[in-house]
């Protein structure tokens, strides 16, 4: 399933926005002046009459991506996260968010991936999308999951949201053996003992603690939730069955994404382990490269290998 250690794929959002274009003259990009810092490159190029730039505006981004859904065209709305749910999210619920016609949001460098502080890093995106109502929400975990998910996008009927990868992103999977469904869980190391369940981003930091635990002998599981809305419940109860110890582990907020799903999961079929919520406690994350907030935040490898070590 995975790929070579250390492999990586540059601009994959501009390579599938090209085969997309190609294959759906229906589908229309689109961007609010920030189309190469969403990689953003072919298509208005070679594809101009599928590419629509609003200006500076996500609000009318949103609220004319919607429009052009009802007239029969698919929209892909693409900006930063953090602009895509705080400042345009009436317009993704009204607009988007209320009718059966596909309408898809990429939110581009989410949760602690932006360099910036507060008002850049968007750590609760997928608590407010995913309490949409028949909303799909994809956080995923790669370069390739990243580009099937985006294809899977057009197919799905009302709001979609993405979160997106752009310039060097990091590649885990193998594309001929990796196959993103939407609402699939997919298990990434069988073992007993504490189990790690991880979605976006935070599955490749769950992957690295994994490797410590390995070679500490400490035996557990790890499983990707690259769906959060909607999911197939049954697939993490029998993740967490046998299991006194679970984590969750997520690029965001631990209220409202992946922590309270497991949470509403479990607490909705009882009898389940004891689960310990991972990711941006209840604070406001720090500017800065990725390694070092993710080491103020104590999500760096060492120390989630150490914290599910004391577990076992």
């Amino acid at each position: 399933m995975f790929a070579p250690t250390g492999s990586t794929m540059t601009a994959p959002f501009d390579t599938v926005s090209m085969e997309i274009c190609e294959n759906n003259p229906n589908v229309i990009f689109m961007t609010a002046d920030l189309r190469p810092y969403v990689d953003l490159h072919r298509v208005p190029l070679e594809r101009p009459k599928q590419f629509l730039d609003v200006g500076m505006a996500e609000q009318n981004l949103l609220s004319v991506g919607a429009g052009l859904s009802k007239a029969g065209y698919i929209p892909i709305a693409t900006t930063f996260a953090c602009y895509a749910s705080r400042r345009a999210f009436d317009q993704m619920v009204i607009c988007m968010g209320t009718g059966p016609r596909t309408c898809v949001v990429v939110g581009f460098t989410p949760g602690i991936v932006n360099p910036a502080r507060i008002h850049h890093q968007a750590t609760e995106d997928l608590a407010m999308t995913r309490a949409v109502p028949n909303a799909t929400v994809i956080d995923p975990a790669d370069a390739v999951e990243f580009m099937q998910a985006v294809r899977a996008s057009v197919d799905q009927s009302g709001l979609v949201y993405v979160r997106g990868h752009r310039g060097v992103v990091p590649q885990l999977f193998d594309p001929s053996r990796h196959h993103f469904e939407v609402g699939k869980t997919y298990a990434l190391k069988e073992g007993k003992g504490p189990g790690l369940i991880a979605t976006g981003s935070a599955t490749q930091w769950a992957l690295e603690a994994s490797v410590l635990l390995t070679e500490a002998g400490v035996e557990h599981g790890v499983l990707h939730v690259p769906t959060l809305k909607p999911v197939r419940s049954q697939e993490i109860l029998e993740f967490c069955a046998g299991r006194k110890e679970v984590f969750s582990l997520e690029n965001h907020q631990i209220v409202g994404a992946l922590g309270s799903l497991i949470a509403e999961i479990l607490t909705e079929h009882g009898n389940g382990p004891r689960l310990t919520r991972l990711g941006i406690p209840n604070q406001w994350a720090p500017g800065g490269t990725l390694n070092y907030i993710r080491a103020q935040l104590s999500l760096d490898a060492e120390s989630l290998a150490h914290r599910i070590k004391a577990a076992a």
